[in-house]
């Protein structure tokens, strides 16, 4: 039987979030190396997972446990911001000897694979969806099939240098898929989400889509593409009962950027989870225009307790530029909906977009405390390699391209024209304090500490405070 190690590389919260602040939030299960894990499984393939980042290990801990394994092929998946370390893994792992071949996949590699691919001690690349083409990859590798046959993937030719194979098409039933294979997390516990964004635990993560159909320009949708596929209501359920069955889950998050856009799917789901007698609480993201007041009310009489909503700006021509598609006051009304059926709300913005001003900055922040959000979270908007905004950005400003490390949301690296990058830092931490240092904020975190995980709570808060002090 053939090994494969599957890898995603030990990046810090720290680094990860330019700061201590990343350290009082909570951890996601990296859905796609379980479901890469179960698919190669589901193939004969022997299959060990090391999610570095999550278990704090070390390279000498990562070579240490592939020693012991001695896969035949190594899968590495990196983002951006992590890439640096998945080089780093990748380097390590090739002075090993004997040393395995090595494959590259994730976002990093397929917006950028030219870059990625010039680093030598990446033997191989799977762009996009991965599940197929690491499989197909693997059995030519030990069949002498010709590469160029497989789809989706990045190899050298001695005579032809770097190619890259023909585009993979989508997955189109993602039924067919395994469930991640979670039995190969060595604790589940690991993995929370922050402390004010769950009621019980212990909380799994699950996806139930691919693709967005979303046309927003500072999203990199290359992995998984604009054609929004989903999972029937029916296999959900049965990956629900599962991990209730399994894991005592008391709560679910899902992760789909869209979980709500298929109303019909979410009323059949949790109508055969009543059925069932399967109660959960959970939590999901959502467009601000895919919900409607009666939805929200069955959505609250069905386990939903917390949406994340993405906003992004108080600048309705921002949200134009964008191409964000909604109104601000569709983002009030709905906000104002969740708040009378007692769901929470999160709302996600970004500082230092294209055509940005002082003035726009200020809109942002207003808009966001005039809402009734329970939470928000702000980042600095980062054009990553393959959105539409990367190639879009230098008429509206600066771009540094030198150091992908700080790819990370949290430190500037386009500077829209007329701002620099010590104000945005500052506006940063501003938006912050602005949000979280009012009263009846700080009373409802109070509050929350005397509630089940309230120590977390409390020691997040004050890893934020910090944060939001520091100059």
């Amino acid at each position: 039987m053939r090994k494969i190690s599957i890898i995603y590389p030990p990046i810090s919260l720290k680094e990860r979030y330019s700061s201590d602040i990343g350290n009082s939030g909570g951890r996601q299960i990296p859905l796609g190396i379980y479901y890469l894990a179960s698919f190669m499984r589901s193939k004969n393939y022997d299959v060990q997972v090391i999610d570095a980042e999550a278990r704090n290990l070390t390279t000498e801990d990562i070579l240490e446990q592939i020693g012991q394994f001695a896969p035949d092929y190594v899968g590495i998946s990196s983002t951006t911001v992590a890439f640096h370390r998945a080089l780093e893994t990748a380097t390590a792992i090739k002075n090993m000897s004997p040393s395995p071949l090595i494959v590259l996949g994730g976002p990093h590699v397929t917006s950028n694979f030219k870059h990625a691919m010039s680093f030598p001690v990446f033997d191989y690349a799977v762009l996009g969806e991965g599940e197929i083409s690491l499989f197909e990859l693997c059995e030519a590798l030990s069949s002498e099939k010709l590469l160029s046959s497989v789809e989706g993937i990045a190899y050298r030719d001695i005579s032809e240098g770097l190619i890259r194979t023909q585009s993979r098409k989508y997955i189109e039933n993602l039924d067919d898929l395994p469930f991640p294979a979670y039995d190969l997390i060595p604790d589940i516990n690991v993995y929370n989400p922050p402390p004010s964004n769950y009621k019980e635990l212990p909380v799994i993560s699950v996806i139930t889509s691919r693709g967005c159909p979303g046309q927003c320009t500072f999203c990199d949708k290359n992995v998984f593409g604009d054609l929004y596929r989903k999972r029937s209501a029916e296999n959900v359920f049965e990956e629900i009962a599962m991990l209730k069955k399994q894991y005592n889950v008391k709560e679910i998050s899902f992760v789909d950027d869209t979980f709500l856009i298929d109303k019909q799917r979410v009323r059949v789901l949790f109508s055969m989870l009543k059925e069932a007698n399967l109660f959960v609480h959970w939590t999901c993201m959502s467009r601000v225009n895919d919900v409607d007041e009666e939805y929200l009310r069955f959505l609250k009489d069905n386990g939903c307790w917390h949406i994340s909503l993405g906003i992004e700006s108080g600048d309705q021509d921002i949200l134009k530029l964008i191409k964000k598609n909604l109104s601000l006051d569709k983002v009030r009304q709905v906000v104002d909906w969740c708040h009378k059926f007692s769901i929470k709300t999160k709302g996600f913005f970004m500082l230092g977009h294209p055509s940005e001003t002082e003035g726009t900055v200020e809109k942002t922040i207003r808009f966001a405390l005039s809402l009734k959000l329970d939470d928000a979270v702000t980042t600095i908007n980062t054009p990553i390699p393959g959105s539409p905004q990367y190639a879009q950005v230098f008429q509206y400003g600066t771009l540094d391209e030198t150091n992908w490390a700080e790819y990370n949301y949290w430190r500037p690296v386009f500077i829209p024209n007329g701002l620099t990058s010590e104000y945005l830092t500052l506006k940063h931490k501003e938006f912050y304090r602005r949000f979280y240092l009012r009263p009846r904020v700080l009373l409802r975190y109070f509050l929350s500490f005397f509630g089940r995980g309230g120590l977390r709570r409390l020691f997040a808060l004050m890893k934020t405070s910090l944060f939001l002090l520091r100059k």
